[in-house]
């Protein structure tokens, strides 16, 4: 992580001001919104100055397109970040920023799955927690995706990475929905990914979790949601997100039943992603469920 872009922006935001040539005090403060508004949507700092951006995460590559919020502690890893829940045990969402460039290696699968060490015991989860629980260790962060060094591969099998997942759903089409997410950045190059849990009622409204495993409770989701910024060669860009449930009978279908907007996720988590982008754009582009999945 660095603070180098954003000074960088800071010192471009200070130079490309052009003089005020209203004549009226309303005049040059308008003119004055609209320039800052301007420079702003150039840079990418509208997430950095409209929220309650954490200073840790300003220059980081994987949240580039923006901060989404979350009441919880930050784990800056060096190829993913996690906003873990210290009560839930779980992330409440991990971003990591993939390119066709660092998909490339064979790394095996380390298998290393241990507790987080940059949490305290009591806010992290353990192995025992999923011993004989019926869930796996499903991983927020796909090994798969980080085969580009044992140290990445590694540092996926942090269990602040990981939330329960039913064996039917992380062994069948959720593995083939990472898959295609990897051949989505095989295929244009460029893409950001935010991963997390919902919970929600039979109603299908948020709600607090009602299910917990091991000693120290560890909550299961009702659902996994991904939201997917992809940039093309082009420049332009793309969102793509999905829901899935949670549960012990295998999802029917393709990934693609399950495509859903991104303002779905949105309402559904409490979230905000890639706040980063114009207004006009992040809201044409959430607004939407995607078609073309999965695309080449």
């Amino acid at each position: 992580m660095t603070l180098r872009p954003f000074v960088a922006g800071l010192f471009t935001l200070s130079f490309a001001l052009q003089p005020l040539r209203a004549q009226t005090v309303d005049e040059r403060l308008t003119r004055l919104e609209e320039q800052v508004e301007e420079l702003r949507d150039l840079l990418g700092l509208t997430a950095v100055l409209d929220s309650e951006f954490p200073v840790e995460l300003i220059g980081n590559e994987h949240v580039q397109w923006g901060f989404p919020g979350g009441g919880c502690t930050f784990l800056t890893k060096d190829h993913y970040v996690t906003c873990h829940n210290n009560e839930y045990l779980v992330p409440d969402w991990v971003a990591y920023h993939l390119t066709r460039d660092n998909l490339q290696g064979n790394t095996a699968r380390t298998d290393n799955f241990r507790a987080d060490p940059e949490l305290p015991e009591g806010e992290r989860a353990v192995l025992a927690d999923y011993r004989r629980s019926g869930y796996d260790r499903g991983h927020m962060a796909p090994a798969a995706a980080f085969q580009r060094s044992r140290e990445a591969m590694s540092e996926t099998f942090v269990l602040s990475n990981m939330a329960p997942q039913r064996p039917n759903l992380n062994r069948r089409i959720w593995r083939i929905l990472e898959e295609q997410v990897r051949s989505l950045a095989e295929a244009h190059g460029n893409i950001w990914v935010f991963t997390g849990p919902l919970y929600l009622d039979a109603n299908g409204d948020p709600a607090e979790p009602t299910v917990f495993i091991g000693p120290t409770d560890v909550a299961v989701p009702t659902h996994f949601y991904k939201a997917i910024l992809c940039e093309h060669t082009t420049g332009t860009v793309e969102t793509f997100a999905f829901i899935m449930e949670n549960r012990l009978q295998p999802l029917v279908g393709q990934p693609s039943g399950y495509l859903v907007s991104v303002d779905s996720v949105e309402a559904l988590s409490g979230l905000d992603f890639f706040a980063a982008l114009p207004d006009t754009d992040e809201d044409r582009l959430e607004a939407l469920i995607a078609t073309n999945w999965p695309i080449r």
